[in-house]
């Protein structure tokens, strides 16, 4: 597992999306690193990191693994941020209780099925059609797929309006995402594993990104002991790179004063 590593103080654990990679939280690592030192991973299949088996099920449980490793190596996390896939992963982490984790937030977490567990079984069918549409177009060889992944999240035309250099690299990151998003799919989320997670869970949805965000964010809240929402009103699914302030404050705020001082953010 390749990962970025700066700063001092603390550890402050960052698990990006997909696709992505452990550099995606540059600007955020950066104020975090006055206090702390920022790990960024990169997840299995993204940058260097090896890939997982392919004959292997995809599974979340199988980055978690990796980053227990990690932190077994570089030591106990003030706080784990996940964004995106990045914050099933982190959830995922949480839950499997290998490793200490002492407070989690979780950026617009895509995970799906956390809609089962709160019984809002129209939206999960109604998501759940749209991603398994995406990978099976993607599957069958269709390289503009991720187009309409891409203006799902960020809405209509967003795509069209990246970069070129950008839009390549989402098109060429499709695989990987899609097995990504086939781990995020088959996890399920048991209430009693839930309500016994001790860390305190900050979630965050942008609200100019699709209403699934806010309802998955809710079924979190709802079923763990001590949980919030916390809603960036001018927010989309970039929140990491279009809200840095914001999102570097709520995890320093979840990662508790440093040694010395109380939380502050440059």
């Amino acid at each position: 597992m390749s990962y970025e590593d700066y700063g001092s103080g603390p550890i402050a654990l960052l698990i990006h999306g997909s696709p992505g990679n452990g550099k995606a939280w540059q600007r955020v690592g950066e104020r975090l690193a006055t206090h702390h030192r920022v790990i960024a991973p990169d997840l299995p299949g993204h940058g260097p990191t090896t890939p997982p088996p392919a004959d292997s099920a995809p599974d979340p449980a199988y980055a978690a693994e990796l980053i227990e490793e990690l932190v077994r190596a570089a030591g106990r996390p003030a706080v784990v941020a996940g964004h995106s896939y990045g914050g099933v992963v982190a959830l995922t982490l949480a839950l499997r209780a290998r490793v200490p984790v002492d407070a989690l937030v979780l950026l617009e977490p895509v995970a799906v099925p956390m809609l089962l567990t709160a019984g809002d079984t129209e939206t999960y069918r109604a998501s759940n059609a749209f991603f398994e549409g995406y990978v099976a177009s993607v599957e069958s060889g269709d390289a503009q797929a991720v187009r309409g992944m891409v203006d799902y999240w960020f809405g209509p035309g967003a795509f069209a309006r990246l970069p070129d250099p950008l839009r390549d690299f989402m098109v060429t990151g499709a695989v990987a995402n899609i097995r990504d998003i086939r781990a995020t799919l088959a996890q399920r989320y048991a209430p009693e594993a839930l309500g016994g997670l001790a860390a305190p869970v900050t979630t965050v949805f942008g609200g100019r990104s699709p209403d699934v965000t806010r309802r998955i964010a809710e079924a979190i809240t709802a079923h763990v002991r001590r949980g919030s929402v916390v809603r960036l009103e001018t927010a989309n699914h970039a929140l990491i790179t279009t809200h840095v302030a914001e999102v570097a404050e709520l995890i320093e705020a979840a990662a508790g004063p440093p040694p010395g001082g109380p939380s502050r953010t440059p």
